[in-house]
């Protein structure tokens, strides 16, 4: 009796933890080029002409992957790091500095709605102002 209820309680937590698990995967993507946990505040969606979108942990991820797959590419939404919000990679400014946003890669590119946003970053992190690494010649 007591052997089917320890038998129990292990499968109701293997059970449950297989549920937090998935809900925690859920919430946090990971990148669609090496499998990376997403931070928001870094994130670089990819949305091709099917209306698919790949998402990225980081402006290196998401390069190496669009430089393979540039004719399916409809545009890129990168992150702006100072205010979170989401734009078109060509009205973006794009700096890279000592700054590292990913110890995996070693991203140190930096993303920036406002261009004294950018300009400041590069001043304050030794960094120089780059062009759109999405540019999409038509």
């Amino acid at each position: 009796m007591a052997r089917k209820f320890w038998i129990g309680i292990l499968i109701t937590l293997t059970i449950a933890l297989a549920g937090v698990s998935y809900q925690k995967l859920l919430r946090n993507p990971r990148c669609a080029y090496d499998g990376s946990p997403i931070a928001p505040i870094y994130e670089v969606d990819i949305i091709l002409k099917d209306t698919s979108v790949r998402k990225f942990c980081s402006v290196y991820c998401a390069t190496q992957w669009f430089e393979k797959n540039t004719l399916s590419v409809d545009h890129v939404l990168v992150t702006d790091e100072i205010r979170g919000n989401k734009i078109d990679s060509n009205m973006a400014y794009f700096v890279e500095s000592e700054l590292i946003t990913n110890e995996t890669n070693d991203n140190r590119i930096h993303v920036f709605q406002l261009r004294q946003d950018a300009l400041t970053h590069a001043e304050k992190f030794h960094g120089k102002t780059v062009d759109d690494p999405f540019f999409i010649d038509e």
